[in-house]
């Protein structure tokens, strides 16, 4: 029986722009060494300061575009990863279940007040829309009742 071995998938694979960079992680060490030379020459020129002894400033300026550059959080992207974070940690995306029964009308909703006393529905409606579960099922009709 033939075999052959597959190494990587191929699905992972990034097109390298120079050496064994790809296009984002160039750009992300351009950006890193451009903000950590800009950093230095504003301690140096503006605040009079020698940046040998704020390398910490400096490395903590340039730490986001090494992460943006190097590191995949759960397998993603940097650029796709943070606006999917920030959407989740940041917005209400709940989804709240409303049974089909209330929907259709059959039954009342607790949280909307009563219009009027009495039911419309006849005895068997108003069974359906009692049951628990399976709700709108109706096994006579062999259909979910909308």
């Amino acid at each position: 029986m033939l075999s052959v071995t597959v190494h990587k998938d191929i699905a992972e694979y990034q097109p390298k722009v120079v050496g064994k960079m790809t296009g984002r992680t160039l750009v992300s060490i351009v950006g890193a060494l451009g903000v950590s030379v800009l950093t230095g020459v504003y301690l140096y020129f503006v605040l009079g300061l020698n940046p040998g002894d704020y390398m910490m400033v400096i490395y903590a300026v340039s730490l986001p575009f090494w992460c943006c550059g190097f590191i995949r959080p759960k397998g993603m992207p940097f650029e796709k990863f943070v606006p999917l974070w920030l959407r989740a940690k940041f917005t209400d995306d709940r989804i709240f279940y409303t049974p089909s029964m209330t929907r259709s009308g059959l039954v009342h909703d607790p949280g909307q007040p009563d219009r009027k006393k009495g039911s419309i529905y006849g005895k068997y409606y108003r069974k359906q829309g009692n049951l628990k579960g399976i709700e709108a099922y109706s096994p006579r009709a062999e259909r979910v009742i909308v």
